[in-house]
């Protein structure tokens, strides 16, 4: 038998919002002069790994399945052009997870082997709730609230407690690498002004052999 928690290993992604935009207005105009206002935009960048802690043993990175790791988004800002009320994920932000051996063998190279992952890497939701919702709240005092909701690496499947896994990462070329969606499914009670967060944890199961 397969032992499906075999170097499994826990992790957060924090998944953040700010609702409705902010809204801008243009200045007193000058006579001659063309009207302007400015904006301002926060960009960030967190990246993030997971795979088992236990050392590999050298010479043994290519075939051992305790030699990999995942990279996976830790911090996602959705925003309004990711709302989307109905039951498609069209407008959903990309989650995109990479599978690679965390020790590069002899070869130098980090690519995931079959013998890593033989059963591939099955990516799944611990904390989905029942009808797939997500709940993202605002800081202390704050008001308002919004949902969100997630979509399998097939881009369509939400991600629920019934349906939790996103998907396999496998050894092939095309497999290394795949996302899942993330949408604003209810922005109807968020607040102008207000950031409403929230937190997934995924969870990363190496079967290995059986």
């Amino acid at each position: 038998m397969k032992n499906k928690k075999l170097f499994a290993a826990a992790l957060t992604a924090a998944l953040a919002v700010s609702m409705m935009g902010t809204s801008v207005m243009a200045s007193t105009p000058t006579p001659g002069k063309p009207t302007s206002s400015t904006g301002e935009t926060t960009f960030s960048y967190a990246p993030g790994t997971s795979g088992p802690v236990d050392p590999v043993d050298p010479g043994t990175e290519e075939n051992s399945t305790n030699n990999w790791l995942v990279v996976y988004p830790r911090k996602v800002a959705l925003t309004d052009s990711n709302v989307e009320t109905a039951n498609t994920f069209t407008k959903g932000e990309s989650l995109k997870f990479t599978v690679k051996q965390k020790q590069a063998g002899a070869d130098n190279d980090d690519t995931i082997k079959e013998n890593n992952i033989p059963g591939g890497l099955h990516v799944s939701v611990q904390n989905a709730t029942q009808d797939g919702n997500f709940a993202l709240s605002g800081g202390a005092g704050s008001t308002g609230s919004a949902t969100m909701q997630l979509a399998g690496f097939d881009g369509t499947t939400k991600i629920t407690q019934s349906t939790d896994e996103m998907g396999v990462l496998t050894h092939e070329v095309d497999g290394r690498t795949q996302s899942g969606k993330a949408k604003i499914s209810n922005n109807s009670q968020a607040v102008d002004g207000n950031t409403y967060t929230g937190k997934v944890t995924f969870l990363f199961e190496n079967p290995g052999k059986a």
